[in-house]
């Protein structure tokens, strides 16, 4: 018996795929060395409710939920508390701090008639669908929207 050692698999297919991968980190990579910046997505509906807010920062940890319309205070959280508001709220500052946008704009949160609620940065014009971060992440900005009065709708 002769000692050959079959090649099972050919190398060329992971050439191939590997070339493909390579090249793909390269073109992402110089979009985004040369600003490239991908388009929002905006809400094709009009919205049924819309409250603009404020948020600010109070005693050390604490953070108020305003309307700016009326200044009402709808929530208020302490530290340790509001985790999900507070991590999205951060990405959006980073993101204006990034693009030396103004950090005094307001945000305006939005339910729409298909039950999408969306969190819009009125600095950057970026929204983000809070629907797609589950139920309970969901219904902790939903509880910023007034609710509707007997026979308005819903």
């Amino acid at each position: 018996m002769t000692n050959t050692t079959a090649t099972i698999f050919s190398p060329k297919p992971f050439q191939i795929l590997f070339t493909g991968l390579a090249l793909m980190v390269l073109g992402i990579g110089a979009a985004k060395l040369s600003g490239y910046q991908a388009p929002y997505y905006k809400p094709a509906q009009i919205a049924e409710q819309v409250r603009v807010l404020t948020f600010e920062d109070a005693a050390p940890g604490t953070v108020i939920v305003r309307d700016k319309t009326t200044d009402e205070t709808i929530a208020t959280f302490g530290r340790g508390q509001g985790s999900f508001v507070r991590a999205t709220l951060r990405a959006l500052v980073h993101d204006r701090q990034k693009k030396g946008a103004s950090l005094d704009k307001d945000f305006r949160l939005e339910r729409h008639s298909n039950a999408q609620l969306f969190l819009i940065d009125e600095a950057t014009g970026k929204a983000i669908s809070l629907n797609a971060f589950g139920p309970d992440n969901t219904a902790a900005f939903a509880a910023f929207l007034p609710t509707p009065k007997k026979g308005e709708g819903q």
